[in-house]
């Protein structure tokens, strides 16, 4: 069982969601944008947020089946959002709340947890995903160094019980971290809307 940890920088604290966190990520999940892009309950309800935090994550981690970190200021200790590591598909997601976007907190958050994964041997191979057109999120894996792998069905069901089409990349621990060629992409955008579509939910 790997306990949980945490992961800082000078911009960020990776660190675990406590109860109180509880009515912030209620807040943040009230975003429409988090029903077009995100696996999560619709309407979003505070018992959601309870249950997400004070019984969905520390099982995930007593399980071995899913990380999940609050991302906060290291300052401050303010929750900015939330990102994860599920396995097995040793995939990443990730959210910001809607103030916290476009201050390159992804790109951050996402090599913390990376680097973790691959140094104590976690994973060697960490998937990626988020639904067809999220223009933003793609730019995000792709400039942490993700291969575009193509589009195919959701690797969890969506709320309505389908498998909508997705775009997925993957990254290898013996990859460059340069971006690659083959995504996507349209125009350059900031941090992604809410965040890639695979685990690290609202609950």
């Amino acid at each position: 069982m790997v306990r949980p940890v945490t992961l800082s920088s000078p911009l960020l604290r990776l660190d675990q969601l406590l109860p109180a966190d509880a009515e912030r990520v209620y807040e943040y999940c009230q975003d429409p944008i988090f029903e077009r892009y995100l696996h999560i309950p619709w309407p979003y309800q505070r018992s959601d947020a309870d249950s997400f935090v004070s019984g969905y994550i520390p099982a995930a981690w007593a399980a071995d089946s899913e990380y999940t970190w609050a991302v906060r200021d290291p300052e401050t200790a303010q929750l900015l959002g939330v990102i994860g590591l599920r396995l097995p598909s040793a995939s990443i997601g990730y959210w910001l709340g809607a103030p916290h976007r476009g201050h390159g907190h992804i790109p951050e958050a996402q090599r913390l947890v990376i680097e973790w994964a691959f140094a104590n041997g976690v994973v060697d191979t960490i998937s990626w995903q988020c639904l067809e057109g999220n223009m933003a999120s793609a730019r995000s894996a792709r400039n942490a160094g993700f291969t575009f792998t193509g589009v195919g069905p959701a690797i969890q069901a969506h709320r309505d019980g389908t498998y909508p089409p997705s775009w997925h990349a993957v990254l290898r621990s013996s990859d460059t971290r340069e971006p690659k060629d083959g995504w996507p992409l349209e125009q350059p955008l900031g941090d992604p809307p809410p965040g890639a579509d695979s685990p690290a939910g609202c609950g």
